[in-house]
């Protein structure tokens, strides 16, 4: 029998829990319900589409999304999603429904939150936890060569987000040791991510983002710490977990296509509605400097799936918003060829002119944006010999209109 309620709280840190309150389903309706707890002490849980009140709220359907975008920030997507149904559908004959979905997650996902009851594990003895094994069963599983994973891979990848296949491992960054996540993380270890590559994208897809995260925060954007993992089946980016703190301390975690039910996966939003978000939830000069970088960035360098998913922000048990590191930033193609956020109305082909016309369309003053736009455009003329001694075939960068 399929589940019809699950109860969510916020797991800041690993010794205690946040009542936030019900998760139901009925019928094609996804409800939530604020606990009495939390409304009795609230936080800014999703203050745009899931205000804190008393009473039973409905989903509004927007965004193309399957319930909330607070709650749809948790679930995988994509990759992650292909190996919890696969999973599922082994362990019970048929796909899971959203609920079941949350409750293979259990508190495994992005991000704070924790749903409960959570599907308990499968019995499965113990293996080797080797990224150049995990690379290649994700490469065949992604080419649709076998139908499901290894369970190392499955414990460490079933609640990565987004469309490339990724892993979730405890690096050590002063040896580059890497083991699997599970428990408590030993001395000098700490929480990061490994993406790697698809058949899509190539072998080089992982130094590729490495050369451009490098090369984003050689321009001042906010990064998280990341390095290029060596392993016989390949290079592969890894970064650390911004999700995640110390002590084992967890952050809360929703994308601008969550907290606005927006639909990331159609171009057409515009850049400036990101400087509105920032401006409603952190009121912080400084963000607004780092998104116009972003953008310049983006736009620049020819990251065209720079999507509503890929902006994110971070909220601490104290309810205070900060702005996310910078990620998803490398080379691709839009929609169509297109720019998903486009630049003051340019989708098609924007360039620096848009983007100075942005600058003035969200009150950035002309110094700032001049100076953001000069760092994008250093980074950009060093992109051919950073990937030249990273040793991947440089992209071709259109030029700029």
């Amino acid at each position: 029998m399929s589940l019809d309620r699950l109860f969510v709280s916020l797991a800041f840190a690993p010794d205690g829990r946040v009542p936030v309150g019900m998760l139901s389903q009925s019928g094609r309706d996804s409800l939530f319900q604020f606990d009495e707890s939390f409304l009795a002490s609230p936080l800014p849980l999703s203050p745009l589409r899931l205000p804190v009140r008393p009473g039973v709220q409905a989903y509004d359907g927007r965004g193309g999304m399957e319930t909330f975008g607070v709650f749809e920030d948790a679930l995988p997507d994509g990759w992650g999603r292909r190996i919890v149904d696969a999973r599922f559908r082994k362990r019970h004959g048929r796909l899971p429904t959203l609920l079941e979905r949350f409750a293979s997650l259990g508190g495994d996902g992005m991000g704070a939150l924790v749903f409960e009851p959570a599907e308990p594990p499968a019995a499965e003895a113990a293996e080797d936890f080797r990224l150049d094994a995990l690379a290649r069963n994700a490469w065949d599983f992604d080419g649709g060569r076998i139908e499901e994973v290894l369970p190392a891979l499955r414990r460490a990848a079933g609640s990565s987000g987004g469309a490339r296949p990724k892993a979730n491992v405890a690096l050590d960054p002063a040896t580059g040791a890497v083991r699997a996540p599970d428990g408590p993380l030993p001395d000098g270890f700490e929480p990061w991510i490994v993406k790697f590559n698809t058949r899509a994208e190539g072998p080089r897809a992982g130094a590729l983002e490495y050369a451009y995260a490098r090369l984003a925060a050689d321009a001042g954007a906010q990064v998280a710490p990341c390095r290029l993992v060596e392993t016989r089946a390949g290079r592969f980016f890894a970064a650390r977990r911004f999700d995640r703190a110390p002590g084992g301390r967890r952050l809360h975690l929703h994308s601008a296509a969550g907290l606005l039910h927006a639909d990331f996966r159609v171009a057409g939003d515009e850049y400036a509605v990101l400087f509105r978000l920032a401006a409603a939830l952190l009121r912080d000069a400084a963000a607004r400097r780092e998104l116009f970088l972003r953008a310049c960035l983006n736009v620049l360098l020819h990251n065209r799936d720079d999507h509503l998913k890929n902006a994110s922000f971070l909220m601490d048990a104290a309810g205070r918003w900060s702005l996310a590191p910078f990620y998803d930033f490398t080379f691709s193609d839009g929609p169509g060829g297109w720019q998903t956020l486009s630049v003051a109305g340019e989708g098609a082909n924007p360039g620096p002119a848009d983007l100075l016309r942005l600058a003035a369309e969200v009150d950035l003053p002309p110094a700032d944006a001049r100076d953001a736009l000069d760092r994008a455009l250093d980074v950009r003329s060093r992109l051919p010999a950073l990937c030249r001694d990273l040793g991947v075939k440089p992209p071709r960068l259109p030029p700029l209109p």
